[in-house]
């Protein structure tokens, strides 16, 4: 049973671009490693602001880490996306 199957590129092709799934999962790993770090080194104005709410101040830290890791994600996906089509369409 195929769990993942990812497409290899042979050379440069004249179709349009389709990203792999190997990027995805390596900006999702950055991604999680900046959201990580950012919310450690930004963890006592974090709780300071979530402790406003005292039931749901651990729901706040992690929601505003997990809010963070996708943003990021999500933000170097585009971007690599973008560099990667106009630099093809440059070449062109």
């Amino acid at each position: 049973m195929n769990v993942l199957v990812v497409r290899a590129e042979d050379g440069a092709s004249t179709g349009p671009y389709t990203p792999g799934a190997r990027s995805h999962y390596a900006f999702g790993a950055v991604g999680l490693a900046v959201a990580v770090l950012s919310v450690f080194l930004t963890y006592s104005v974090l709780v300071g602001v979530a402790s406003l709410v005292p039931l749901l101040s651990t729901t706040v830290v992690t929601f505003v880490g997990i809010l963070t890791w996708v943003v990021v994600w999500i933000t170097l996906d585009v971007a690599h996306d973008r560099y990667v089509r106009r630099r093809r369409a440059s070449a062109k």
